[in-house]
């Protein structure tokens, strides 16, 4: 495998490791398809140099779409390894409004749960 040396490369390659673990093989393999970016043959991902970085921008972007945690995931990679991501997925209200919508998700299942 050859050393990655992009940032957005660098970012994109975490993601999709840390995707197929987290979301599972299909899920990643279908975002991989609708972004245009070359997947992996294994767990061990040989995401291709001519990946450009639009397309793997664009992955990062839908990976960060997925729910609150892959996007907080984004941030904090795309801040480690300084690249910037659209402004959209910054707002700070929309952060906080996905977040708060998952913990309401969240507490309506455990409370049905409890009520049997």
């Amino acid at each position: 495998m050859s050393e990655i040396t992009r940032p957005i490369h660098k970012v994109a390659d975490i993601l999709s490791r840390r995707g197929q673990t987290i979301y599972g093989r299909e899920v990643i393999v279908d975002l991989c398809a609708k972004t245009g970016v070359s997947l992996m043959d294994s767990f061990a991902s040989n995401m291709s140099e001519e990946d450009s970085d639009a397309s793997l921008l664009v992955f990062v972007v839908s990976y960060a779409k997925l729910n609150p945690a892959a996007k907080l995931t984004v941030m904090t990679l795309s801040r480690i390894h300084n690249v910037m991501i659209p402004e959209e997925l910054l707002e700070r209200r929309r952060i906080f409004a996905d977040i708060l919508d998952s913990l309401s998700e969240f507490t309506h299942e455990i409370t049905e749960r409890l009520r049997g």
